[in-house]
This record gives C-alpha cells, structure tokens and sequence, in this order.
C-alpha cells in the first residue's frame, strides 16, 4: 500500500516557474506614483488601504454654499507691526507742510488782531462815506454805493462762512445724496479690498485724501473726479489755501477733470467714516459705482446752471 504525504512535493522546474508568475500575478502591486515611490522602498513597509483612499472634490455649489454661509469679511489689525527703517527717535519732530504753517500764521494773526479788539478799514470806510456827502456830486456817489450794495448783497446771499466764494456749483440735496453714496460705495469696496490682500490695496487704491495727495495725482492724470468741501479756512497770500484751490481748479480744467463742491467737511468725514475732517477727495477708480458716478455727473451740470443763474448780474 502506497502512503502519500503532503511533506515532499517533487516538481519540475516548468511548474516551479508557472507557480511564481501565478504569485507574482496574485500579488498586491505597490503605487507606483511619485507621491508613494519613497514611502514603499522598503520590502518591510507594505502598503494599506489608507494610501489609496482619495477625497471627493465638492462641487460648484456645495462651494457657493460655504461662502453664502459665511460672515461677512472684518478688517482685522495686522498681529504684528512692521518695523520702521532708519533711527527712531524718543521725541520724534512733526511733520508739518509749508500750507498748514501758512494756515497756522494766519490764525495766529487773526487771533491777535481779535484780541486787540482791532476792526481793520471801518474808519477809514466811515470817512470816505462823510467826504463822498459833503461834496457837491452826492447823487452819482449815492448812484455808485447802491450798485456796490446791491452786488455784494447777491454775492452774500449765496456765498457764507459754509460756502465759500471759490465754488462754482449749488449744494443741492440731490447732489449730497448722490456724492454721499458714492464715497460710502467706493469706501466699502476698498476696505474689502485691504481685507483680501493689502499689498494689493495700497497699489491701488479707490479714492486718496487730501489736498497733497490730489495734487500729486492730478499731476500723473489718475483722477476720475474731484470732491472739494465747501468751507475751507480763509487763507489769502501766495501759496495759501484760497491760491492752492484755485490751483486745483485749474489742473481740473486743463485736464476736462470733473470737480464739484457738494459736502462740509463734516459731512465728507461722516460719509468716509473718518475722525477727522476732510478738505479734499480725489477719486481714481468708480468701477462698481458707474450708475452713481454718470447720475452725480448729470445732477452737477444742473447744479452748476443753477449758480450760473444766480450770480449773473
């Protein structure tokens, strides 16, 4: 009786080959992308079901969705401050432009003046009056002070401390409405803008404030519109602010630049959401706000014909 045992099993070297393919073939292949090359160099190291489990890519909308979800952006103050260039001092000077000391020795003249209790010309206005009646010709001196009169009464019923002589169109209330609409529009967008990416923001900006700023980009011939408030500091002499305004008037034409004359300085604050006031606003980019930007434009054209009318002679 033959014993059969499974212990030795004598085969040919055909069939020992045929069976190692069969392994080979049965075998789990290794990932052979570059994300799993340096992970399975090792024979010991054998692959899993984790390395082949891949995340599903939401869709469009699920996308929409999360964004719709979320609150609205707030800028945040950077966590850290970036390091100033240069000495620093422990008791730094202030900066302070030629027009602001023309400003500030104004005010330091006028205050001295007040003080002294000094009316500048109103006696010597009181005796030309009293030699202009003693004189034979009274009734063409007379002829001559009502037309003076009545001049400067159209030029006071118009113009005040709250509008000033330098601007060329009405305040009206449709005109507030709009240019308080547009600075609020254009103020939202570029603070979306710096909440983004800053670097970006500040290359370029929306709108710049001040009349240094205007200046400088009135020059290059990046302004859009210009906003001027309508009460100003008296400033007369070369290179004051009456002299500097006018200047701006003048680029503004040069360049067919709109300009107009619609808020207090307040109001330009309040509608910037600024502490302080503001004298000047140069627009540079009203993309977002063009329906706004073409009624404003429509509405001063009235606004100007109407002062137009109302200091014709």
């Amino acid at each position: 009786m033959l014993r059969r045992s499974d212990k030795l099993n004598i085969i040919d070297h055909s069939t020992f080959q045929n069976i190692q393919k069969d392994v080979a073939q049965t075998a789990p292949r290794l990932p052979r992308s570059a994300k799993y090359k340096n992970k399975h160099k090792k024979q010991e190291l054998q692959c899993t079901l984790f390395d082949f489990v891949v995340k599903s890519r939401q869709t469009q909308k699920q996308n929409k969705a999360k964004k719709l979800k979320r609150s609205q952006l707030t800028i945040m103050k950077p966590l850290y401050a970036a390091k100033r260039k240069g000495k620093t001092r422990l008791n730094p000077k202030e900066k302070v432009t030629r027009l602001k000391k023309m400003i500030c020795s104004y005010r330091r003249l006028k205050k001295q003046k007040m003080s002294m209790g000094q009316r500048p010309n109103c006696e010597e206005e009181l005796t030309e009056k009293l030699e202009c009646l003693s004189l034979a010709a009274t009734e063409t001196c007379t002829q001559e002070d009502e037309k003076e009169e009545q001049l400067a009464a159209k030029i006071h019923s118009i113009h005040s401390r709250r509008f000033r002589s330098y601007c060329d169109n009405c305040t009206r209330p449709q005109l507030k409405q709009l240019s308080i609409q547009l600075l609020n529009d254009l103020n939202r967008f570029q603070q979306r803008a710096y909440a983004k990416n800053e670097i970006k923001a500040r290359a370029h900006p929306r709108f710049v404030l001040g009349i240094r700023e205007a200046l400088a980009r009135l020059r290059i011939q990046k302004v859009k519109l210009l906003i001027l408030a309508t009460d100003c500091e008296i400033c007369p002499g070369e290179r004051g602010l009456d002299e500097t305004i006018e200047g701006l008037k003048d680029l503004c034409q040069q360049q067919t630049v709109p300009y107009c004359f619609p808020l207090v300085r307040r109001e330009l604050s309040y509608a910037l959401q600024k502490r302080a006031q503001i004298a000047c606003v140069a627009i540079l980019d009203y993309d977002g706000a063009n329906a706004t930007f073409n009624d404003l434009l429509s509405e001063l054209e009235d606004a100007k014909a109407e002062y137009k009318r109302l200091t014709a002679v």
